[in-house]
C-alpha cells in the first residue's frame, strides 16, 4: 500500500510563504498562498507571483523560517504506525526540498518529491525546472504505483489543498485532512482533528483490499 503525503498543511502546521510574509512583513505573500490553496489561483500564478515578490531573498533566512515550522498533531506516531501496516509513506508536495527533506529525515520517509529554489550567489532568483505541478503530483503517484507494482486502486493520497485534487482524484483512497472546502468537496474522506485520524480509514481500506485479493498486502 503507497500513501502520499501533501506536506505543508499536512503533515506540517502551517505553510512556509506565510511565514515567510509574516517574517519579512509581506502580507502579499500569505493572501496569495491562500488563494492558491483555495484553487482561486492557478498553481503556477500563485507560485510565480510569490516568487517575484521573494526574489533576492537569502536562502540562510528561508532556512531560519523553515525551522519555525513544526510538524502537525499525531505525524510522528501516524507515520510509524502506518509503516507497522505495511504501507510505504512518500511525500509529493509543490513546496521546496529545503523544508520538505527536513521532514523526509525527521519521518524516516524516503521517497519525497518536491520544488527546488534556484539561487545566485545564495539568493533566490526561481524555481528549478521541472516544476511540481498539480498534474505532476498525480504522475509522481502514478509512477511510483508503478515502480512498486501497486495498481492506482490501492494507493491513497491525503491532503489540504486545490493543488492535491489531481492525485486525489486518482488515488484508490483520498483523505482531505484540515482541508479546503474545494478539496473536502472532491475526497472520499474528511478528517479535521489529528492524522491519527486517518489511521482507522487507512485500515478498512486495507481490510477491504485484501478481501478481493487475499494476497493483497
Amino acid at each position: 500500500m503507497l500513501i502520499a503525503f501533501d506536506l505543508e498543511g499536512t503533515l506540517l502546521d502551517g505553510e512556509l510563504f506565510p511565514e515567510m510574509g509574516r517574517a519579512l512583513n509581506i502580507e502579499a505573500l500569505r493572501e496569495i498562498t491562500l488563494k492558491g490553496i483555495r484553487g482561486e489561483l492557478s498553481f503556477e500564478e500563485s507560485l510565480f507571483k510569490r516568487i517575484n515578490i521573494i526574489k533576492g531573498v537569502p536562502i540562510e533566512d528561508v532556512k531560519e523560517i523553515c525551522r519555525k515550522l513544526s510538524l502537525n498533531r499525531g505525524v510522528k506516531e501516524t507515520i510509524k504506525e502506518l509503516k507497522d501496516l505495511g504501507c510505504i509513506p512518500t511525500i509529493i508536495t509543490g513546496g521546496f526540498d529545503i523544508l520538505a527533506e527536513r521532514v523526509a529525515r525527521e519521518l524516516d520517509i524516503g521517497i519525497v518529491y518536491s520544488n527546488r529554489f534556484l539561487l545566485t550567489n545564495g539568493r533566490i532568483t526561481s524555481v528549478k525546472k521541472p516544476i511540481v505541478t498539480p498534474e505532476m503530483k498525480a504522475k509522481y503517484l502514478i509512477y511510483l504505483s508503478k515502480k512498486f507494482g501497486f495498481g492506482l486502486d490501492r494507493c491513497i493520497a491525503v491532503g489540504d489543498g486545490a493543488n492535491d485534487i489531481p492525485m486525489m482524484k486518482i488515488a484508490g483512497l483520498s483523505i482531505a485532512f484540515h482541508a479546503k472546502d474545494c478539496v473536502k468537496a472532491k475526497a472520499k474522506i474528511v478528517v479535521n482533528d489529528d492524522l491519527n485520524g486517518i489511521i482507522p480509514h487507512v485500515k478498512q481500506f486495507i481490510e477491504r483490499a485484501t478481501q478481493v485479493n487475499p494476497l493483497f498486502r
